[in-house]
């Protein structure tokens, strides 16, 4: 801590507890320890000791109200306000003489307030305890809010309510996945339909959150694209289209050949077809084919071209097929040799609907299914069991080992797909998924601001296309109350992050909450990363501190502290059956040490730790991380 007799100006930061700063107007409550000469002072606040100059002489031992004034000479003054039987009083009358010192209206929120305010010695003007009990009323949370208040002080944050907003959001704790989950759901069932919120929906899933809720939405969905994607190798075709004929979506005693010749025969009495693009292309394509096999074209290669003709079309214009089209010598044409010209149709119908991102796309494929299969109840079934099957294959259940093959590949690739999570085996891969979901999120919007420039004006609009800057247009435009309110939320989530992501000194530090998924299991990973700074303001990888936290579904709350000292490691698990964790990794114990041997680090020892007791209890996830750590005060601190 600065000495308040070292000279320095009032604008630099005199800091108590080593964390928050005194500025001219602020009130604080201490104790004489000792009287010096020339009416100088050591005065204690809470537990940090400090010297002062006082502006009438004090007697030892006694406490007081002090007044933080303008510099003399370059050196703070503290005037000692009047305040009657303090020592008697107790934290509730003491709490009352500050709010009359305030001039404040006396009330329950406070008198709460001033409490945790002089209980947590921090220094306090007018203007901030009202803006405080202002947002306190308004967050309506002063067991949560109140934290937060100490967080903004301890830290030196701006004292505005955005900050507040942002940091109360995120020590309330709700899980970020389930924010997000919960915000694509509502842009589904009734978004505004706009460009933004369709760019929000594609974000959310580059995301992949709401994914296991989908699973029976999505399921089907992937198994006729798979069957229809040119891409696929002809042993997936085969297995997605025995796994439809599994779902109940095609008749199991069919092939696909006879599949794709019952299209073709009903085409022409299908009716109450919705109107999309793709769709339309389909239908007249299909009912070409329907006239083909009763003799309207005498060879393959004119149903081509007028096949042709209709993908080519606009979106909804009914294709004008040209006269010459039509041959002079008409026959019937085999189904056996229509077959592929229907699956290249069902192709490219697919392939145009699926290219369409987020609502507008996933609409049209499902209207792609309602055509290939009217019966309504039959595709519901279908959906439910497609998603039963992934269940089972995602899960490994007993069920799954009954799969053929073939269709073990296709649901292996839909899950890969729908499900894709952090390899943890690959460090350079974990560190490139990080950096992307930090660009998803939005997280480095003001960084891209700052340096903008005239090379690279090109990229910018793809910062713009982030979460956080959608957000901050969804919120300008005319959307219902329910979504706003959880933008808003998402929007300051984000916005915590940055703001606990600071630089103190010569020691940084990062926060990044993101949603993963763990097979079937949506949570958040969290990880918090303190260090020393590198001259080239990197993080110090001979010194730090990362720690990560998760939710899982089974041994729930898990947090992995990881301390780096002078490159050597040490590791504590901390969690509720940390015997059982601890039994179970240590045949993986030694391969963890001869790796990171390999990186010129050193194992000092792996430690499980069952949080039940009040000690182990302050190491598990604190609601706003870096809150006790406070501000960067002087000294090198290797954690």
């Amino acid at each position: 801590m600065q000495s308040i007799t070292s000279g320095q100006p009032v604008s630099s930061p005199i800091e108590i507890k080593g964390t928050a700063s005194l500025k001219n107007g602020q009130i604080l409550f201490g104790k004489v320890n000792k009287v010096f000469p020339n009416q100088t002072a050591e005065i204690q606040i809470g537990h940090q000791k400090m010297i002062a100059t006082l502006d009438i002489p004090l007697r030892t031992g006694e406490k007081y109200w002090f007044q933080v004034q303008h510099p003399i000479e370059g050196k703070v003054v503290l005037k000692a306000l009047d305040s009657p039987d303090l020592n008697i009083s107790g934290l509730k009358g003491t709490a009352a003489q500050l709010i009359a010192h305030l001039g404040i209206t006396p009330e329950p929120a406070a008198t709460k307030l001033a409490e945790y305010l002089l209980t947590n010695s921090l220094p306090i003007t007018k203007e901030t305890f009202q803006s405080a009990l202002q947002w306190l009323k308004t967050a309506d949370a002063a067991e949560v809010g109140l934290p937060v208040i100490k967080t903004m002080f301890i830290q030196q944050l701006p004292f505005v309510k955005d900050v507040f907003d942002a940091l109360f959001t995120q020590s309330k704790g709700e899980p970020f996945h389930k924010l997000l989950s919960g915000f694509k759901q509502q842009l589904q069932d009734g978004g505004p339909g706009t460009r933004t919120a369709v760019k929000l929906m594609e974000v959310l899933d580059s995301l992949r959150v709401a994914k296991q809720n989908q699973l029976q939405q999505i399921g089907l969905q992937k198994l006729v694209t798979t069957w229809l994607n040119s891409d696929s190798t002809p042993e997936m075709k085969s297995g997605a289209f025995s796994l439809l004929q599994k779902t109940g979506f095609v008749p199991k005693e069919i092939t696909e050949s006879v599949f794709l010749e019952i299209l073709i025969d009903g085409a022409e009495a299908r009716s109450g077809i919705p109107k999309n693009s793709s769709i339309d292309k389909l239908h007249q394509g299909l009912q070409l084919l329907s006239e083909a096999k009763r003799g309207a074209f005498a060879k393959v290669e004119e149903i081509e071209i007028a096949i042709n003709l209709i993908l080519n079309s606009h979106e909804h214009e009914e294709t004008k097929l040209p006269i010459d089209v039509h041959s002079i010598q008409r026959k019937n044409i085999s189904a056996e040799k229509l077959s592929p010209l229907a699956f290249h149709l069902l192709q490219s119908a697919f392939f145009e609907a699926a290219a369409k991102k987020a609502v507008g796309g996933n609409i049209e494929v499902n209207d792609l299914i309602g055509y290939l299969n009217k019966n309504t109840e039959r595709v519901a079934e279908s959906k439910g069991k497609a998603g039963e099957l992934l269940f089972q294959s995602l899960n490994k259940l007993p069920e799954a080992q009954y799969a053929r093959i073939n269709e073990k590949l296709v649901l292996s690739h839909v899950l890969d797909t729908e499900f894709q999570t952090f390899d943890f085996t690959n460090g350079p891969s974990v560190a490139h998924q990080l950096k992307e979901m930090t660009k998803i999120l939005g997280l480095q919007l003001e960084h891209a601001l700052i340096n903008l420039s005239g090379d690279n004006m090109a990229g910018f609009p793809k910062d713009l296309e982030t979460l956080k800057p959608l957000l901050l247009k969804l919120l300008n435009e005319q959307i219902p109350a329910s979504i706003k309110e959880m933008a808003e939320q998402i929007l300051n989530r984000i916005t915590a992050q940055q703001i606990l992501s600071q630089e103190n000194g010569p020691i940084q530090n990062l926060l990044l909450t993101l949603p993963l998924n763990l097979g079937s299991t949506q949570t958040d990973l969290t990880i918090q990363w303190s260090g020393r700074k590198t001259k080239d303001g990197k993080i110090d990888p001979d010194y730090c501190r990362v720690l990560f936290y998760l939710e899982l579904e089974r041994i729930k709350e898990t947090v992995i502290d990881m301390q780096v000292q002078n490159r050597i490691i040490k590791v504590t698990v901390i969690n509720g059956h940390g015997a059982i964790l601890e039994e179970a990794a240590g045949q993986y114990l030694d391969n963890l040490r001869v790796n990171l041997g390999k990186m010129d680090y050193r194992l000092s020892g792996v430690s499980f730790v069952n949080p039940v007791n009040e000690k182990d209890r302050d190491l598990r996830v604190k609601l706003i991380p870096f809150s006790e750590a406070g501000s960067y005060s002087g000294v090198d601190i290797r954690i």
